[in-house]
């Protein structure tokens, strides 16, 4: 009897393990079909992102192509079919084209060029975001960067600075090819690019406009205060501002009778941003145009990132 009550036990014990082993397996291939599922749904989510955002920004392209440009927006064909969108502002106002789908443009005359850059204009720029005093050292590297010699200004820093601090590159020498860049230079840090980079484009600037820019750009490229910001963007608010006598009654400042270019209009030069999912973006093109028509293209694309 002790015999058989013993290999009772042991029988109860091996049954309970294997339902514990069972059951152990159950759960972790639900685990893994609930994670398997997850990462379908998320292809799934990505791949109708892509779609919507590269239609629309097929969409955007034909507005930009066929429509009016005024000093601050294009104005769409109002007969057009194929969207919704009858303006589409130049200042990098997000525009819904539905529900989860947004479209952003931006006028390259009312940011800061790293290509063409208002140097005046980028020091003032870095002193409003980041409160510094003395800017020199940025602004010196930053020329010593772009310049073709290897020979420092007073305040900037060539490729002996940068071997010295260890650090694995130096200036390129030659005019800025991404972004990015900025931030190794000389003086500067992540911290600091991120506050400033909003406000600087890849693209050439043709001049200015101060219907399209933001107001850190303004103050910078005009030197002004808050008061005459203010003053701007009320008269902003009711109509475009279209010449110098504005401006200099607005602010005390004039840009064109000093400077070549074309001021106070977008250049052919425009940012754009379409964007894919809500809350959060899933998929996101950034692309610099061109909008000049050529023998070959109706546009040109100057750079493209995908996110």
């Amino acid at each position: 009897m002790k015999y058989t009550s013993g290999h009772n036990g042991s029988a109860t014990l091996l049954t309970m393990l294997m339902a514990a082993v069972i059951i152990t397996v159950g759960l972790g291939f639900n685990w893994l079909v609930k994670e398997h599922m997850k990462a379908s749904e998320g292809l799934r989510n990505k791949a109708e992102a892509i779609l919507k955002a590269r239609s629309a920004y097929d969409t955007i392209i034909y507005l930009l192509l066929n429509g009016q440009v005024s000093q601050k927006e294009i104005v769409v064909d109002l007969n057009n079919e194929i969207s919704q969108v009858k303006r589409l502002p130049l200042d990098g106002q997000k525009v819904s084209l539905s529900e989860d789908l947004y479209v952003q443009a931006q006028d390259s005359n009312g940011m800061l060029s790293l290509v063409n850059m208002n140097t005046a204009a980028f020091e003032r720029l870095i002193k409003k975001v980041e409160g510094l005093d003395n800017t020199s050292g940025i602004i010196d590297s930053y020329l010593d960067w772009i310049d073709e010699d290897n020979f420092a200004r007073i305040n900037g820093a060539e490729e002996s600075h940068y071997r010295g601090k260890g650090l694995p590159y130096a200036p390129r020498n030659y005019p800025i090819q991404y972004k990015e860049e900025v931030e190794w230079i000389n003086g500067m840090d992540r911290k600091l690019y991120a506050k400033i980079e909003p406000y600087l484009t890849m693209l050439p600037s043709t001049g200015f406009n101060p219907n399209t820019a933001s107001d850190e750009v303004l103050m910078a490229y005009l030197d002004i205060n808050e008061e005459s910001l203010k003053n701007l963007k009320d008269y902003m608010s009711k109509k475009t501002i279209i010449s110098d006598v504005e401006l200099f009654g607005l602010t005390g400042r004039v840009i064109t009778f000093s400077q070549e270019g074309i001021y106070f209009f977008p250049s052919p030069f425009i940012e754009i941003t379409v964007s894919a999912g809500s809350p959060r973006s899933i998929y996101t093109i950034k692309t610099g145009l061109d909008t000049r028509q050529n023998a070959r293209s109706p546009y040109g694309v100057l750079y493209w990132r995908e996110e």
